[in-house]
């Protein structure tokens, strides 16, 4: 059987479904599949597929705590199961001269730890910036097995202004990239990368044919319901969605009703804009769901709406 294994940044996240889709694909065409996340979410309002194909018990969770004593505790069996397993491993992840401080505070043992001994056909890098923390990992626990690489928008746009030279130890590697659209692809190998091992997926992650296609009517009267669905984040642009509703308030004819789900950091910013803009009658915030729930709910709209900006960071879809 094959082995896959699956390194990212938040699992399971709420907002990235697509990334649960992908394991139970893998799972469903005979693959045997490992995830490394670094940081753990809550599992409120994760998609059902997460418990169905029991993904729990296939992640391991390789970020380092914060609290001292915390941290400590937990690499005490850590460095013994090395010792038995990966001495080399072990001394690697505390060589002080090499690795600094990243080394003394125990980082990089519980980065590389849980990869000591293991071997893959196929290691998933999901995000630039996991991609490039995987090389050191790889250098540590000297783990085998082709790389794969999948951009997502802010690695090509944000992290890259904030740090031209993220990327060069990764366009060094035999890795493959995959990016999201053709001008992502350009954006990629602008940067420096092969051309020949940037591909194009423009849809992975999402079952099309589990969202079926249904005629919408409206009879006279009848309120029109629109929604929108994402992350509270800038570059997903809903404050111009408000803006344009307080428009709409005040030349339709029509009666409507805008539903925001999901959640983030602008949260408490929408609410206030919703307010000053005098929509609290005609917008509602639904919060984080489960995506099943979401696509019942979004299946009783007449319209969806999801804009994109680059935000004032750099970051864009």
């Amino acid at each position: 059987m094959k082995k896959i294994a699956f390194v990212v940044g938040v699992f399971p996240a709420v907002s990235e479904t697509w990334m649960i889709n992908q394991v139970a694909g893998a799972l469903d065409r005979g693959f045997d599949v490992d995830i490394y996340s670094f940081e753990r979410q809550d599992e409120k309002n994760v998609s059902d597929v997460y418990r169905k194909y029991k993904m729990s018990e296939r992640t391991r969770y390789i970020g380092m705590p914060e609290n001292k004593i915390v941290r400590i505790a937990l690499a005490l069996p850590k460095i013994i199961r090395l010792l038995l397993v990966s001495p080399g491993t072990l001394f690697k992840s505390l060589n002080v001269g090499e690795y600094g401080r990243n080394a003394l505070s125990l980082k990089f043992l519980f980065w590389s730890e849980a990869f000591a001994g293991k071997k893959y056909d196929l290691i998933h890098l999901h995000d630039g910036v996991i991609a490039a923390r995987f090389l050191t990992i790889r250098d540590i626990a000297g783990i085998k097995g082709k790389l794969l690489t999948s951009f997502y928008g802010q690695d090509v746009s944000r992290r890259v202004k904030e740090n031209p030279h993220i990327y060069d130890r990764l366009k060094k590697t035999d890795s493959e990239f995959i990016v999201m659209s053709d001008y992502m692809r350009k954006r990629v190998v602008d940067m420096g990368f092969d051309e020949k091992r940037v591909h194009t997926v423009s849809i992975f992650g999402i079952d099309v044919d589990a969202h079926p296609f249904k005629e919408r009517t409206i009879s006279p009267g009848e309120t029109f319901e629109i929604a929108a669905m994402g992350r509270f984040v800038e570059k997903k642009g809903f404050d111009d969605i408000l803006r344009a509703l307080a428009i709409v308030k005040q030349k339709a004819n029509r009666k409507f009703h805008f539903s925001f789900i999901g959640g983030g950091e602008l949260d408490q910013k929408l609410r206030k804009m919703t307010t000053d803009l005098d929509l609290d009658d005609v917008v509602s915030y639904k919060g984080y769901m489960k995506i099943e729930d979401a696509m019942k709910y979004l299946m009783g709209m007449h319209l969806y709406l999801q804009p994109s900006k680059m935000a004032s960071d750099g970051d864009q879809e």
